[in-house]
């Protein structure tokens, strides 16, 4: 209790706990069987604090992809430690551990978890897993398949990045700083758009699986990224690449990832990713170019996207520029950022 008051240092990590308190090797480059829009959006959720949804049929890699993510994120500073290890002891989830936990946390609850075990609650109150997953990874896989009364309580959470849970004269909050990824198929049957499997479902059976998540709920997810099987053919020809430089567009490092964290954290009010910029910060600090404004209003008449999406778009187009090492956005930042949009056309009536 002393050390998780900071009345009395931690011991050194390592013990003799069962558990790794190291955290994973990170390779210098990771290979990436999916397409090279895939492996951008990794690299641009882990430098941007971006929330990311993967679409696509069974089998595509959403998973895998979403598993990916920890191995991206930068090592733990040790405020944030400090601060995941106090969460899991609320929790009751330290099992003897005596060291601050050094890995991210990867947390991935089914679709069947209740609002109170996802966002807490109990008449003591005890952290849920949004809380659980503070300063790593909530994953959540068959998004449609949660109810959607408590996918919709997950929004103030993830836009303030804390959950305040009130129990008569009592207020306990929690961290929830985490970056969401989650999954679902395109359709019910989960074919839609599939090259080598028909869909079974019609125009208004699509329309209505959609409807199960809210407008401001996708509205919160920056990265929104339509994935396709890969063919045996395709798969063999990415494994058959000797080298990272002979697959430089599917490949990424996470030193460009953590070169574009210090950039943000330099010149963002507080230090914030670019995923957490307020609209006043954005215009700031943002040096986004009039071409890249011209296009920008042009993609929100096209696509009549909400308040919330535009400034994602921008948001999404500045972490760009911060991994492709400019200064300013420019316009071709906003077209790439427009590519991680895929709701905005999966929902139109007749989407291919």
């Amino acid at each position: 209790m002393e050390q998780l008051k900071g009345e009395r240092p931690w011991p050194a990590t390592g013990g003799s706990s069962t558990r790794s308190s190291t955290r994973p090797t990170k390779p210098a480059s990771w290979p990436c069987l999916d397409s090279s829009l895939a492996s951008r959006a990794l690299a641009l959720s882990a430098a941007g604090g971006h929330h990311l949804l993967l679409v696509g049929p069974p089998g595509c890699g959403k998973t895998r992809l979403a598993h990916q993510l920890p191995r991206l994120l930068p090592a733990l500073s040790r405020k944030e430690a400090l601060s995941i290890t106090r969460i899991h002891s609320v929790a009751g989830q330290l099992h003897g551990i005596e060291h601050l936990q050094q890995q991210r946390p990867f947390r991935s609850p089914h679709h069947s978890c209740s609002a109170a075990a996802l966002l807490g609650g109990g008449r003591s109150p005890r952290p849920g897993e949004v809380s659980l997953a503070h300063g790593g990874v909530l994953f959540l896989d068959e998004l449609a398949e949660f109810p959607r009364a408590v996918l919709d309580q997950l929004r103030q959470p993830l836009e303030n990045g804390a959950v305040q849970i009130s129990r008569s004269q009592q207020s306990t909050v929690f961290p929830a700083l985490v970056t969401l990824v989650a999954a679902t198929n395109p359709c019910p049957c989960g074919w839609h758009g599939d090259r080598d499997h028909g869909c079974r479902c019609s125009i208004s059976q699509r329309q209505r699986y959609w409807q199960r998540l809210s407008g401001p709920l996708l509205d919160r997810l920056d990265l929104q990224l339509r994935l396709e099987r890969r063919s045996a053919k395709e798969v063999a020809a990415v494994l058959k690449q000797p080298s990272p430089t002979q697959a430089a567009a599917s490949w990424c490092t996470p030193a460009q990832i953590e070169r574009a964290r210090q950039r943000m954290q330099r010149r963002n009010p507080g230090g914030d990713s670019n995923g957490r910029l307020s609209a006043a910060a954005l215009r700031q600090t943002g040096a986004i170019e009039a071409a890249a404004l011209e296009l920008w209003e042009q993609l929100i008449n096209q696509r009549g996207l909400s308040t919330r999406s535009s400034l994602q778009l921008l948001r999404v187009a500045r972490t760009i520029a911060d991994l492709n090492d400019r200064a300013s956005v420019d316009r071709n930042a906003v077209a790439e950022a427009s590519c991680f949009r895929c709701t905005d056309l999966l929902k139109q009536p007749g989407a291919q």
